[in-house]
């Protein structure tokens, strides 16, 4: 009888581990981005001045173009406010207060 108690276990961490790994993957098809990285640079950004994309990229070490969509999942979360738009270059500033 133990050892099916024991095999009744198994299936439900594996059931837990595909659940997390289902949702991870989820974050990741959605915007590119890991979730740890979203929840990093929301806890960094209040820190910095302003923001562009290509010192996002340098601070974390991914593309300019996976920066600007992280700027731009801050932007739309109410993180950072986009504070002039140009056609090359957006510049954001973290929300005081």
């Amino acid at each position: 009888m133990a050892s099916s108690e024991s095999k009744g276990k198994k299936p439900k961490k594996a059931e837990k581990a595909a659940e997390v790994k289902g949702t991870y993957v989820t974050a990741l098809v959605e915007t590119g981005l890991a979730p740890d990285l979203i929840e990093r640079a929301k806890k960094d950004i209040v820190k910095e001045k302003y923001l562009t994309p290509f010192r996002v990229a340098q601070k974390y070490n991914i593309k300019v173009s996976a920066a600007r969509r992280l700027l731009k999942i801050l932007a739309d979360e109410g993180t950072i406010i986009l504070y002039s738009s140009s056609r090359r270059t957006p510049i954001y500033v973290p929300k005081t207060g």
